[in-house]
């Protein structure tokens, strides 16, 4: 068989695939000994020859959870259809959940037309075929399964092992720490994030709030605990990157709460959930493994108990979940939204008396004057998509009335395939030359094959525009509500505005949704209330 589309080499390492030592395992699971054992397999295979290799590698992914980058970038290009064979080591490489492996080699790669060659198993989904084949398979998935849930235990036990000896476990230090260049489970003190550490318990066992303290730091331009970690070369990321790093009261309430400042090692305060999720559950403080003078304290222990104190002496308000809203109304500096004064008469930038920028300080407006004039612009957007939306169903619709054509088409498509049937006939009867019988064939053949190819185009053609009709439709429901707006509703809003931008004085940035094909028309749109109320 003759391999069109290129081959897949699948390789995964969990962090898991490690002894409860913390060493590698042996050099069978590498990720080099799994390239090296694909690539010979490949290159030995004769219809294999000359056929391009895409790697797509997984290294400290669990195989419970299938999301994984390199995974989800293959099973994309599978379906893109620029793969046609995937090699692995064995299937435990591939995912240790057996449903979901079952899932993808009974019903996924086979709908994709994609081939599954797991290499220590003996396994090739062309030729596998009858029940045994297919048992031994699921016995193996199962047994993969248990074998990483069996593993996730003897690793958190071997953790838990750890921690309990004093060794610091999480992969990177705590900000105010490094981890000391001849034992990466033993933290040293980095003199200059100590003293920002020191400044912040100093300043709250003095009575100064978390949001000041915060402020505080923001003013005078101190790198934020990501800023001065990727300073040092320690690799961090972060699911949502704000242009404007901040210091928040969050990340000072963390800080204040943790005791690894008292030189204490603290694990096992959070657990997966599930084996294989990425959701933490808390586990309650005498669940805790902690184990004092394990590194040199930055804070002492009375500094440590008045700063907790004074930051959290007050009673905590009972939680009452909040109606989830979407936000389209920000501060232009710092991009964070913005939220009403406690009077309730106006919006500003709640970020402010942190930043101490004044740009922050200046996005605010009045909350009668900024809600009236986005509603206004709003429903003249709505007039305006309208009216262009019935123009575009205008054209859909004459799209979609070209079934009389498609009729026509496959009208005509029958009557010359008859011809060509009385061509024969009439050939063997003598009625026509054998160079007119060519010539008349050739002909219809031809309008045949033109048939074949415009009367699919025509199809999707109205198929599209039913559908697009059948959006319009659901689209024009949106806008009628929006129309139908009496008062400042952001949810509703948010269907056709992405955000708001207040600059103060009056003058608001309109950001336009262009993601849908009903929308034309400039991005976004400033508008100056107080050049409004002149005019």
């Amino acid at each position: 068989m003759q391999i069109k589309q290129c081959i897949a080499e699948y390789i995964r390492l969990s962090s898991e695939d490690n002894n409860v030592d913390g060493k590698l395992k042996a050099e069978s699971i590498s990720v080099t000994s799994q390239r090296k054992l694909i690539s010979e397999f490949i290159a030995k295979q004769q219809e294999f020859m000359d056929v391009p290799v895409i790697e797509y590698v997984d290294d400290g992914y669990s195989g419970t959870n299938f999301n994984r980058p390199g995974f989800q970038r293959m099973m994309e290009d599978a379906r893109a259809g620029r793969i046609s064979v995937i090699v692995i080591k064995d299937f435990s490489r591939f995912g240790r959940d057996h449903l979901e492996v079952g899932n993808y080699l009974e019903k996924v790669l086979p709908l994709l037309g994609v081939r599954i060659i797991s290499v220590n198993d003996g396994f090739d989904s062309d030729n596998c075929s009858g029940v045994t084949g297919g048992m031994s398979i699921a016995l193996k998935n199962m047994l993969n399964a248990m074998y990483s849930k069996d593993l996730s235990k003897k690793v958190r036990s071997a953790m838990a092992t750890h921690a309990m000896n004093g060794e610091y476990m999480p992969s990177r230090p705590k900000y105010g720490y490094i981890k000391d260049p001849e034992d990466k489970h033993h933290l040293i003190v980095d003199p200059e994030a100590a003293e920002i550490v020191r400044l912040v318990f100093t300043m709250a066992a003095d009575g100064v709030k978390k949001p000041h303290i915060a402020r505080y730091l923001n003013e005078h331009n101190v790198m934020t605990c990501r800023e001065y970690m990727k300073k040092k070369g320690i690799k961090i990321t972060c699911a949502i990157e704000k242009e404007k790093k901040l210091w928040s009261q969050t990340t000072i309430s963390d800080m204040l709460k943790n005791e690894v400042y008292l030189g204490k090692t603290v694990w096992s305060k959070k657990r997966v959930a599930v084996t294989g999720s990425t959701k933490l559950a808390k586990n309650d403080r005498e669940d805790w493994i902690i184990v004092e003078g394990t590194h040199e304290p930055i804070v002492s222990e009375e500094l440590f108990a008045k700063a907790n104190e004074m930051a959290f002496s007050k009673e905590k308000r009972p939680y009452k979940p909040k109606k989830k809203s979407h936000a389209i109304l920000m501060c232009p500096s710092c991009g964070r939204r913005l939220d009403l004064t406690g009077s309730g008469k106006s919006y500003r930038c709640p970020q402010a008396h942190m930043t101490g920028l004044p740009e922050c300080s200046n996005s605010k407006m009045d909350k009668v004057e900024l809600e009236e004039t986005v509603l206004a612009c709003a429903r003249n957007m709505v007039r305006f998509i309208s009216e262009n939306l019935e123009k575009k169903k205008k054209v859909w619709l004459e799209t979609s009335i070209q079934e009389e054509k498609l009729s026509t088409l496959a009208s005509e498509k029958k009557r010359l395939s008859s011809r060509k049937m009385k061509l024969y006939s009439d050939y063997r009867m003598g009625s026509l030359t054998k160079d007119q019988y060519i010539s008349e064939l050739e002909i219809t053949t031809k309008r045949i094959a033109e048939i074949d190819q415009c009367i699919p185009e025509i199809e999707n053609e109205i198929e599209e525009a039913r559908k697009k009709i059948e959006e319009a439709g659901a689209k024009q429901a949106e806008l009628n509500d929006i129309a139908a707006l009496q008062s400042f509703d952001k949810n509703v809003l948010y269907k056709i505005i992405d955000k708001v931008y207040v600059y103060g004085g009056g003058r608001i940035e309109i950001i336009w949704k262009m993601d849908d094909i009903f929308f034309v028309g400039d991005k976004s749109k400033v508008i100056d209330v107080n050049e409004k109320k002149d005019e």
